[in-house]
């Protein structure tokens, strides 16, 4: 099974709660045995926002982690420090937004298409997470552009956002101030829908 890597967390001594998204289930967990044992030879593959083949092999209470090979592990963005705070913000929150199995094959293709784009631009942009929200918000049934009572501009800004391509989104250009407007237009909705609390990924530039 396909799937990229959203989370992990310490279980008992030596093991892990493996979350990740696949295609064809979407969220899900999985107890990932001795992972932490320095003679592990999956917890290399198991990073945040890796991309694996895995197997999962049925448990009693909880399914197991069997074989994981690495599919992608998006080296470049792991080699720019901006860009792997920014890549971990966003596996982050979808993991704090899906619930397990909760089933959107848009939504596994979005972050897949995201972490790729991300990989081979020359910088990140803010606005990349920007998109990524105002897509990954629509496809859970909460569109932005048409509830929001906002500016000519900042409407246009938001209807590239939802239907632009990951391209056109890197090469938005803002007039001073705009940006911010836009941003935070976007993070307020967010967290108003989404009802918990998130952090600002404005903060690793502007607060």
């Amino acid at each position: 099974m396909q799937a990229i890597i959203l989370a992990r967390r310490d279980f008992r001594e030596s093991d892990q709660i493996i979350s990740f998204l696949t295609l064809e289930k979407g969220k899900m967990e999985v107890l990932a045995k001795g992972v932490k044992k320095i003679i592990s030879k999956n917890s290399a593959h198991l990073e945040p926002f890796s991309y694996v083949e895995l197997e999962i092999i049925k448990g009693k209470e909880l399914n197991h982690l069997g074989a994981v090979q690495s599919i992608d592990y998006f080296i470049n963005i792991r080699q720019d420090l901006q860009k792997s705070l920014i890549a971990g913000f966003v596996v982050s929150l979808l993991n704090k937004i899906l619930e397990i199995e909760e089933k959107d094959k848009r939504i596994f293709i979005l972050l897949k298409s995201w972490l790729k784009f991300v990989n081979n631009c020359s910088e990140i942009k803010l606005v990349m997470v920007d998109g990524f929200v105002v897509k990954l918000l629509f496809y859970l049934g909460l569109d932005i552009v048409s509830v929001e009572k906002t500016s000519r501009e900042l409407k246009k800004d938001l209807t590239i956002l939802l239907e632009g391509d990951w391209q056109l989104i890197f090469n938005l250009k803002f007039e001073k101030g705009e940006y911010e407007k836009l941003h935070r237009l976007i993070y307020k909705f967010l967290v108003f829908q989404i009802g918990k609390k998130i952090n600002d990924w404005g903060s690793f530039v502007f607060s």
